[in-house]
């Protein structure tokens, strides 16, 4: 018998967003997912659990829930009226809470490797050759959109973008970053699969783990940072995954961001920070400047230009 675990999604009305983004996830799980429609359900007898995803009001799903009972298969609700508005930690609280229900064992999706041999994500193997940290607060938001709109969407590259905000602005975030047209942003959330010429946004509550396969998983932070989210604590936690990092620092006023420089100059990846007469305060790229660690200062533009010339270069 085989040892896949099938899982049941029951759609009541057209398959929404959210139970299409569980469908996947499930099946980067290794689970073997059948979806069905409500009004045209059969009990599956090797189907041990099935998710019903709620959306049509004036649907009828008493007699559904009956059978299901009545077959001793274990049922989960998903209201997707709900689920299809989450974004950011929001979404990753919803997918654990799932998947917990699924199995009780589920903490993070996809499962975490725990031994010290795990593989790691070979980054050339999605095309990305570069990855940039983009740090930022105040005045970032701007910053970062003009930066982002030099740059063509077929560069090799990765970016992830470190911004302070608090976690009700996720979404908004999100949004306003996108104007820059160029690079899709998204938001870091489980299973999201890792591509060149994109621009991941961190969650303020989580942080990201990036698997061998290509997929993010999700991780709790610790409570007790300087800012949300924490650039220094992303910086750390992406030199220990992908080995080899750079920093971009736009405009913000904080001392968060400086011990992450450091580190990622320790660690041999190159620095560029906004100049301080186009940023609206800049106290973080100030610090950096000051210790000798930015390889190059300029206008969001320019820091665009420089990357994409070196980039061409080689170097």
């Amino acid at each position: 018998m085989s040892e896949v675990k099938k899982i049941g999604l029951i759609h009541v009305g057209e398959p929404q967003s959210s139970a299409l983004y569980l469908a996947d996830q499930l099946k980067a799980n290794d689970y073997q997912v059948i979806e069905t429609d409500a009004a045209e359900f059969a009990v599956n007898q090797d189907v041990d659990i099935y998710v019903i995803n709620l959306s049509d009001d004036d649907f009828n799903f008493e007699p559904l829930v009956h059978e299901l009972t009545d077959a001793g298969v274990k049922i989960v609700f998903n209201d997707t009226q709900v689920s299809n508005d989450l974004v950011g930690w929001n979404k990753n609280r919803w997918l654990r809470h799932i998947l917990h229900k699924i199995d009780p064992k589920h903490d993070l999706l996809p499962i975490l490797k725990t031994s010290s041999d795990q593989d790691e994500l070979d980054l050339s193997a999605v095309g990305i050759e570069q990855v940039w940290v983009l740090a930022a607060s105040i005045g970032g938001p701007e910053a970062i959109v003009r930066f982002l709109a030099k740059f063509s969407g077929d560069e090799p590259l990765l970016f992830i973008i470190v911004q302070h905000m608090d976690s009700e602005f996720v979404g908004m975030m999100a949004k306003q970053l996108q104007k820059n047209n160029q690079i899709a942003v998204k938001l870091a959330t489980s299973g999201l699969q890792v591509k060149a010429g994109e621009a991941l946004l961190i969650p303020v509550d989580e942080s990201i783990i990036f698997q061998a396969d290509g997929r993010l998983a999700v991780k709790d932070v610790n409570s007790h940072r300087s800012a949300t989210p924490c650039i220094d604590d992303v910086c750390a936690d992406l030199i220990s995954q992908l080995k080899s990092i750079n920093l971009a620092v736009f405009s913000g006023m904080a001392s968060d961001g400086v011990t992450g420089a450091t580190n990622v100059f320790d660690n041999g990846g190159t620095i560029i920070t906004q100049s301080a007469e186009s940023s609206v305060v800049s106290s973080i790229s100030d610090e950096v400047r000051n210790l000798k660690m930015s390889r190059f200062d300029g206008t969001p533009e320019e820091m665009a230009d420089y990357i994409k010339e070196n980039l061409t270069a080689g170097d």
